[in-house]
Order: structure tokens, then C-alpha cells, then sequence
């Protein structure tokens, strides 16, 4: 993290001495030491809100294959969508088949542009647009053309080449197409080059596009040249400098933004994607490998609602090895989102649909030799052909999200026990119950068919930062009985930056309870700001189509991930409400880390007593905070940063002020 340029009003200050009159006391015991496991942090990702779609893959052009305003699979649609078996009527959504494309000029065109299921490109990607161009004025429509705006625009940066592909079915078609990029305006920003239609079949055809200007909010131009009749699907084009030389789906931009946050491992694909809203809908990762013009993408419960699958379940891969982090492959185990499931008579109990869950035994079993089998097997032969013969870095295996009960209870015994016999060195992890009216989600171990086959537990929190502070040493009280304790999903609303100071305050007692072997998955892992645009919600990252920002959440996310202990202090606050502190020793061995969360909306004076050590020290301290007018935006992408200061102190008590909502960092040298 690089050091900031010092502002004395956003730096918490201190001085060396007795502490004096202060209006908090964080008292430190560095006798009172217990040996811990430092928290493993990584990444929660799920298609939500253009994270991978318009963002971290890196294809420009948006429902390239058409198939965006495809119809969740299992469902009709009789005035709203209705799900078979259940019978549930859920008020979903209805896209343009042909988001993403438009013709110009506006006003008249002389292009006509559908949907079709006509002469379909392959049985998993049905649907492709219909393009008839009629000569009805002549020349008064010369240079009309078909564009895709991208997701919210395309980025095109001056000498650096675009590589698009597409397949075209000539039909009554006799001419050529010109395609270029294109202002948002319509303007050029690349020469034109020419694509002659050679065979009467569909076939797919490429070219090289390079802009001669900047151009952030560009679209690509495909530009017919006589009278007739043709069909266009898969139309994709991905910059050059993509991540690793061009070798890569990912955006080179995120990427950076990601690696320098250095995720210990990446659970993935979610969330609810995993178990969707009946059989069809849950995630079919053989669906999502091999050549993108054979994947058929999915209906997805979140909005945009539609996911190509481009990043797919070998893309996940490939992201994990770039960044050098495990693996957490979440499976179906046959059941899905509860808010798609009839209720039963109970609290919190569910009719679930009847699913045989040998099947899905079968398929996490496929899904893990695709990950990790040898080239020799069915699914390591076809990670190979798709040119990876090494295995992959997978390390867990998650069975379900956010199931439970009876029935989750029997799924898990049953796949776990399949999944140990074969792969016994993969750490398997269990879930446990939502809702916020559970707090108290341990007492459900008791539920599971045998404890002894629970080796993490994933616990999920939503709920308000009240909620957090109230429960700022929830984990102390954790039974301990060999269990893993893992939080894959937390989120804490409030107040901007309230909630977030929330998450660490939580995410402090995990690490002063290490010898949970805690794991925590940072989240929301990203959003595309067009998207989102009017939502308070902060992501780890913010991205346009030309820039990815750093928010308060990521450098919060940040600080704790490089400041971790491998022992932890006894630490006591004055206050249960407005302070929060943990103290340990750095992994090094050569420094004290004491961290400090002021929740409060203004200056705190803290008196710090750090019992057992003593004299002149050198310190760095690092301090985050913001007013709620500080939030990252394309208009102002540094609004927020950590700013680093080294100072000398003298222990064991200073006076130290933190700003109002602020994470301080102090980490001392020994």
C-alpha cells in the first residue's frame, strides 16, 4: 500500500506520555498472548450487477449471442412468470430480445432488425438476429448501419487492436459488411474493414480492429452495403491487452486492482446462482466450458438477469491461478432459493421439491475431476482439450448455499461422504441456516446427521450495523469442537461508512478468535457503476467500461487482509459501542498490530495502555476514514485512501484521537 501524502485533519494523532484525560481506554495485556490462525481472506464472487458481464470479462459487445431475453428455463409465462413444479408466481423480468443493439439513423431506418429461432447456429445458442435491408429511398439511407452499445459504452484506446469475431448466414445477401468502431455518436474512430460473405452456411468470420483516438463510451458499427437478407449471432470482440499479454478473458484494469488486493481464494459461482430457482436454473457448469458460441448462458435471479457464462467454470480457474488463490467451488446439492419454495407449516420450513441427489453427487464428482483429475479421465481429458492439462488450484468444495434443514441434512451426508471417499484431501464445508431472525446459527450442528463430517461452517449475515455493534464479540462465545468457522457471505447495511466499519468491527473478533481457524470471503466483490448508478452500495470495486476504482470498502478490506497476527492479545475498551480494538503480533514476529474502529460521528480521544512493553518505538500508522460525502464516483475516483504516517512513540500509554469513523492501523516494531 502505497504511502499517502500526510493531511493532519484526516490523520489520527498522537502523543507520547501519560495518557491523561481521554474520553475512551484501550488497555492491551502483550503478556496475555494466545497462538492463533490468521484469518484466510479471499473473494465471493457471483454474477451480480455487471461484476463479470460489462466488467471483469472483458467481452465488449453486450447479448452477443441473443439470447439475453431468454426465459428462465421451467417457467411460463401466463402475465408472470409461473415455476414448474412449485407453482409459485414470481414477478420477474421481460427484456428487449435486442438489448444492446440499435440502428441508426433513429429516426427511419432502412434496417430491420429481429429475433429469431429461424435457421439457429447450434442447439445451444437457438436464437440470432435477423437483418433485412431495404432500399427504399436509395442513397437517402446510404451508411445507415446496426451498432452495439456495449455495457454502457465500449472502451477503445488509440493503437490498441480489438479482436472481433462473429458468424454470418448470407440468406438473400449479396454484399459486404463494413464494420469499425464507432463514437458515441456514430462517428468512426477506426478505419473499416471489409467481411465478404464465402459460403451460403453460417459461418464465422474475424477481423482486427484498431481505433486512431481515446474513446470511452465507443460502439461497434456493422455497416451492410446492398439490399437483402442476413443472420448475425455471436458477435464478440475483446480488446488485445487483456490480462497476461492478451492471453485472457479478464479486463487488464480490474485485474490490476484485484492482484494487488491478493485474494487467498475465490469462492464461486455464489450465492443463490448455485441453486437457482428450480432444477433448470440451478448452475450447470458443463454448460460453461469450451467454445462460447456453445454455451447457452442462464437466466439468473439477479439483475441484469442473464449471464453468458463466458466466465465459466474453466474461466474461474484461470482467474484463481493469475492471482494465485485457492479454489471454492460451491455445488448444488438439489434444492433451491427459498424464496422459490413453497413455505410449510413451521418456523422457517419449506416443502422442497423432490430431487435425487445421486445425480448431483455425479456431478460435483465430474465437476471436481474436470478441476483436479489427470488428462487420463473423462473430464481431466476435457480440461486438457480445453488447454489445460496441469490440474487446477482447487482446495474447497462447498456443498450448497444457504441450505438447511431435514433435508439439507441427508443431501450433505450423502455428497460429502461420496466427495471424502474419492477426494480426501479437499476441505468440505456445510452451511448453515439464514434469515436474520437466527442469530444463533451454531446450535444447528447439532442437526446434521454427524458432526464429525463438518469440518467448516459457512455462517451468512445481513443485517444492520446496530446489529454488528451489539454483537461486536459474537465469536467469543463459539463452542470450540473442531469446526472451521467460515464467513462466506456478510453484509452490514447503514449509515455511509457505518456499515463497512461494521464489517471490520465483526471481522476484528474473527481474528481475535483465530483458533477457529477463521475464513472470511470479502464481498460485494464488484459492481459496474452505470449499473448501480443511484445505489448507496459500496463494493470492494467500482468499475466503468474505461476505469476500475478502489472504494473505502477495499482499502478497509485491504488493511485487514496485510495486517494480519499470529497472536492475539488480551484487549479490553473502555466502551462496547462507540470503540472497538484488537491487538496481536504480526506474522513476522517483529511488530505489534493494534487495530482501532471509531464508529462514532466525531473525534474520539483514546487512551492506549499497551501493558508489557515500554520505551521509544518507531510506529506507522495507517488511518481510513471518510464523511459521508466521500464516495468513490467516476467524477471523483480517489475521494477516498488510506493515509500513512511514521512517527516515533513512547510506551506503554499514549493519547491517541481518532477521526470520526475512521479504521486505524498501528503497527509497532518491537
Amino acid at each position: 500500500m502505497n504511502k499517502s501524502v500526510v493531511m493532519a485533519s484526516m490523520v489520527a494523532m498522537f502523543a507520547s506520555g501519560v495518557a491523561g484525560a481521554a474520553d475512551y481506554t484501550v488497555t492491551v495485556n502483550t503478556k496475555d498472548a494466545k497462538n492463533i490462525t490468521p484469518v484466510t481472506y479471499g473473494f465471493h464472487y457471483e454474477e451480480i450487477g455487471m461484476i463479470g458481464e460489462g466488467g471483469l470479462y472483458a467481452e465488449l459487445v453486450r447479448n452477443r449471442g441473443f439470447e439475453e431475453a431468454n426465459l428462465p428455463k421451467g417457467f411460463v409465462f401466463e402475465g408472470e412468470f409461473k415455476s414448474r413444479p412449485s407453482g409459485l408466481n414470481k414477478q420477474m423480468y421481460l427484456e428487449d430480445p435486442l438489448i444492446g443493439w440499435i440502428t441508426t439513423p433513429l429516426t427511419c431506418s432502412n434496417i430491420r432488425m429481429e429475433r429469431t429461432v429461424r435457421n439457429p447456429l447450434n442447439e445451444q445458442n437457438p436464437h440470432s438476429m435477423a437483418v433485412t435491408v431495404v432500399d427504399i429511398y436509395g442513397d437517402q439511407f446510404k451508411g445507415s448501419a446496426i451498432h452495439n452499445t456495449g455495457f454502457y459504452g465500449m472502451n477503445f484506446k488509440k493503437g490498441v487492436p480489438l479482436n472481433l469475431s462473429l458468424y454470418m448466414l448470407p440468406l438473400r445477401y449479396k454484399g459486404d459488411l463494413l464494420v469499425r468502431l464507432s463514437d458515441a455518436d456514430g462517428k468512426p474512430v477506426s478505419p473499416s474493414v471489409r467481411i465478404t460473405p464465402d459460403s451460403k452456411e453460417w459461418k464465422k468470420y474475424e477481423a482486427v480492429l484498431t481505433p486512431d483516438k481515446d474513446e470511452p463510451r465507443g460502439m461497434l458499427t456493422i455497416e451492410p452495403t446492398s439490399p437483402g437478407s442476413f443472420q448475425l449471432d455471436m458477435v464478440s470482440m475483446f480488446p488485445s491487452d487483456t490480462w497476461d499479454n492478451g492471453k485472457s478473458v479478464f479486463r487488464k484494469d480490474i485485474m490490476v486492482n484485484i492482484a494487488e488486493y491478493a485474494p487467498e481464494f475465490i469462492r464461486f459461482p455464489g450465492g443463490c446462482i448455485i441453486h437457482g430457482a428450480n432444477e433448470e436454473t440451478s448452475y450447470h457448469w458443463k454448460e460453461t466450458i469450451g467454445d462460447i458460441a456453445k454455451r447457452p448462458g442462464a437466466w439468473s435471479k439477479w439483475k441484469p438477469n442473464f449471464r453468458s457464462d463466458g466466465l465459466g467454470y474453466h474461466e474461474f480457474y484461470e482467474l484463481c491461478e493469475y492471482l494465485g488463490a485457492d479454489a471454492m467451488y460451491v455445488t448444488s446439492v438439489g434444492m433451491f432459493c427459498s424464496e422459490f419454495v413453497k413455505k410449510a407449516p413451521g418456523h422457517h420450513k419449506f416443502h422442497h421439491q423432490e430431487t435425487d441427489v445421486n445425480k448431483y453427487i455425479a456431478d460435483v464428482l465430474d465437476a471436481i475431476e474436470y478441476a483436479i483429475g489427470d488428462v487420463d479421465t473423462r473430464w481431466g481429458a476435457e480440461r486438457a482439450k480445453n488447454g489445460h492439462p496441469a490440474p487446477f488450484p482447487l482446495k474447497y468444495v462447498e456443498i450448497g448455499n444457504e441450505d438447511f434443514g431435514p433435508v439439507y441434512y441427508e443431501k450433505y451426508h450423502a455428497m460429502y461422504n461420496a466427495i471424502k471417499e474419492k477426494y480426501p484431501q479437499l476441505k468440505l464445508i456445510a452451511n448453515s441456516i439464514i434469515f436474520e431472525d437466527e442469530p444463533d446459527k451454531q446450535k444447528y450442528i447439532e442437526d446434521f446427521v454427524s458432526k464429525d463430517e463438518i469440518e467448516i461452517y459457512d455462517e451468512h449475515y445481513y443485517h444492520k450495523v446496530d446489529w454488528a455493534i451489539d454483537n461486536a464479540y459474537k465469536f467469543d462465545s463459539y463452542k470450540r469442537q473442531g469446526i472451521d468457522l467460515f464467513i462466506g457471505e456478510l453484509g452490514i447495511s447503514g449509515p455511509y461508512p457505518k456499515g463497512m466499519l461494521g464489517e471490520a468491527i465483526l471481522k476484528m473478533n474473527l481474528e481475535a478468535n483465530g483458533d477457529l481457524n477463521p475464513i472470511m470471503a470479502d464481498r460485494p466483490m464488484m459492481r459496474n457503476y452505470d449499473f448501480v448508478a443511484g445505489s448507496r452500495i459500496q463494493p470492494v470495486l467500482m468499475h466503468t467500461s474505461d476505469r476500475s476504482y478502489k472504494t473505502f470498502n477495499y482499502y478497509l478490506c485491504k488493511m485487514l487482509r496485510d495486517n494480519k497476527v499470529k497472536k492475539v492479545y488480551g484487549t479490553t475498551v473502555s466502551s462496547d459501542k462507540d470503540i472497538f480494538a484488537t491487538a496481536g503480533l504480526s506474522e513476522s514476529g517483529k511488530e505489534i498490530i493494534v487495530k482501532l474502529v471509531n464508529i462514532t460521528d466525531h473525534e474520539a480521544s483514546v487512551a492506549l495502555d499497551l501493558k508489557g512493553i515500554s520505551g521509544k518505538k518507531k510506529a506507522e500508522v495507517t488511518t481510513l476514514t471518510a464523511d459521508k460525502t466521500q464516495i468513490v464516483t467516476p467524477a471523483n475516483p480517489d475521494a477516498v485512501a488510506p493515509v500513512i504516517v511514521d512517527d516515533d512513540i513512547k510506551l506503554p500509554e499514549l493519547n491517541v484521537k481518532l477521526p470520526a469513523n475512521s479504521f486505524v492501523i498501528y503497527r509497532i516494531k518491537k
